[in-house]
């Protein structure tokens, strides 16, 4: 189970170095050519122990139920002189990045909405989770235009959905477990209190969504405070010891 697929630069060369294949799930060489990282995309699953070198880790504090997908660009970039870049994205593999963005989403029924298909440069904006000073992408991939990373995200997005038109994509699988959020009560509320370790009265008031929050967190699920199907798959991993 996935829910986010997050683009990347690698901020190197044309190739993969040792490197950027331990940071990303996949990546875009300079010929457009797709290649496997080091670790598998299960390695950053919902509820699985984020234990560091087990998993690819490119995006702060946000690589649970995520895939890291980067074109490998960008080396010695300096975000003021673009006219000096010497390692600037290609059009090949922007083409190659969209077709693996559209692929991906079809394999794990990943909608294409700005929250679960975006660029590094925009998770801080749009999901609330700060990063260190990402810029990839804040500059267009296909032209020239504004540096705003939400209008370049939208335009993957627009490409990614086109990419998809035509073939069969699998709806999202269905959560077996209702989303709790604050107010919620019930015996799925007193379940997810037990495993946090909260008074398991059934009502999910502060303290439940605070408590919420920080395993979220921990476990680099997105911390909103809301128990949905990522986090119950984290709270049952746990719950069987993984």
């Amino acid at each position: 189970m996935m829910n986010r697929i997050i683009g990347h630069h690698t901020g190197g060369a044309y190739f993969p170095n040792a490197t950027d294949l331990v940071a990303y799930h996949r990546l875009i060489d300079g010929d457009g050519q797709p290649h496997d990282g080091k670790h598998p995309i299960s390695a950053n699953a919902p509820g699985r122990a984020l234990t560091a070198g087990t998993y690819a880790a490119h995006c702060l504090n946000l690589n649970s139920g995520s895939i890291g997908v980067s074109i490998c660009a960008m080396a010695n970039a300096d975000w003021g002189k673009p006219a000096s870049w010497t390692h600037p994205v290609k059009p090949a593999q922007v083409d190659a990045f969209v077709q693996e963005m559209a692929r991906l989403c079809r394999i794990y029924g990943i909608p294409v909405t700005r929250r679960t298909v975006l660029s590094h440069a925009e998770v801080e904006i749009t999901l609330g989770v700060k990063q260190k000073n990402k810029w990839d992408f804040d500059y267009p991939l296909r032209g020239t235009g504004p540096r705003d990373p939400i209008a370049i995200g939208d335009e993957l997005r627009r490409e990614v959905g086109i990419a998809l038109l035509g073939q069969p994509v699998p709806p999202p699988s269905p959560s077996a477990r209702p989303i709790l959020r604050q107010g919620a009560t019930g015996p799925d509320v007193r379940e997810v209190q037990a495993a946090l370790g909260v008074v398991a009265d059934g009502i999910f008031g502060p303290r439940t969504r605070a408590a919420l929050i920080d395993f979220q967190s921990r476990r680099q699920l997105l911390p909103d405070g809301i128990c949905g199907a990522m986090t119950w798959a984290a709270i049952s991993t746990m719950a069987k010891g993984a």
